[in-house]
């Protein structure tokens, strides 16, 4: 679901940051999971401070980092200590050029993920769920700490929602999980779990999918967490920079 997930890892052009104003700092601990497989088929700590966010991947180890103030995110791989910086404005191109393709594609459900259009229900116990015959989104949700992690939040998932359509090709594209971004933003909510089903439509060569992601989320950051966040500043400052060419070998697996 995602390059550097929760994602299943992800907006306005020109930058204006709130976050530099308001931002909180917390954390969220994620693990995807593939069918009905009970090992989780990856898992990643993200952590927002002061406006930056930072996911951390666990294998292979990878580290993003979504610098938002300057319109970039920044991959690390710490093996190898290299880095390579990746502008917005190139993510949010891609997936412009993208919409244009699946809005004109004789595919319906490209068509669909182009634009999709949910049948939208939210239960008092927190369940939000986005329905559709093309695919389908189930949430456990709980209320964000506050209205400014609230869009922190959704800010993080919009672009790594792009950016993962980006760097998986041939994956469903962004636009649904922005919708469920927006929902979740409509209710000051964030996700505890979430459950993507694409039921198998032979006529449209799509296979069924099943993904499932749960989310400890934490609204503060551990100890470990700052001294993590300062080793990737000293990585940031240290690291070798390289053409995106040299890092994508060993930094993107197709799903």
């Amino acid at each position: 679901m995602r390059f550097l997930q929760a994602a299943v890892f992800v907006i306005v052009a020109g930058f204006a940051n709130p976050w530099l104003f308001a931002a909180d700092d917390f954390r969220i601990e994620t693990k995807v999971f593939s069918g009905r497989d009970k090992a989780p088929v990856s898992q990643n700590v993200t952590l927002f401070q002061a406006g930056y966010v930072y996911d951390y991947m666990a294998d292979p180890d990878r580290v993003a980092v979504f610098d938002r103030a300057h319109g970039r995110f920044i991959l690390l791989d710490p093996t190898r200590k290299v880095k390579v910086e990746i502008k917005s404005d190139d993510v949010l191109a891609f997936t412009e050029k993208l919409h244009g393709w699946a809005a004109k594609s004789s595919n319906a459900f490209m068509k669909f993920a182009a634009d999709p259009d949910f049948e939208v229900t939210f239960s008092e116990s927190g369940e939000l769920t986005l329905a559709s015959p093309h695919l389908t989104y189930r949430l456990e949700t709980v209320p964000a700490d506050t209205p400014e992690s609230a869009q922190q939040y959704r800010e993080f998932s919009d672009w790594y929602a792009r950016f993962n359509a980006m760097f998986n090709p041939g994956s469903t594209p962004p636009f649904p999980r922005l919708e469920v971004d927006e929902e979740l933003a409509k209710r000051g909510l964030v996700p505890t779990e979430v459950s993507l089903t694409i039921p198998t439509q032979p006529t449209l060569g799509v296979r069924a999918v099943s993904m499932h992601t749960e989310h400890k989320v934490t609204w503060r950051l551990l100890p470990r967490d700052l001294s993590t966040i300062s080793e990737t500043a000293n990585q940031l400052g240290a690291f070798k920079a390289v053409s995106l060419d040299e890092f994508l070998p060993r930094a993107v697996t197709k799903r």
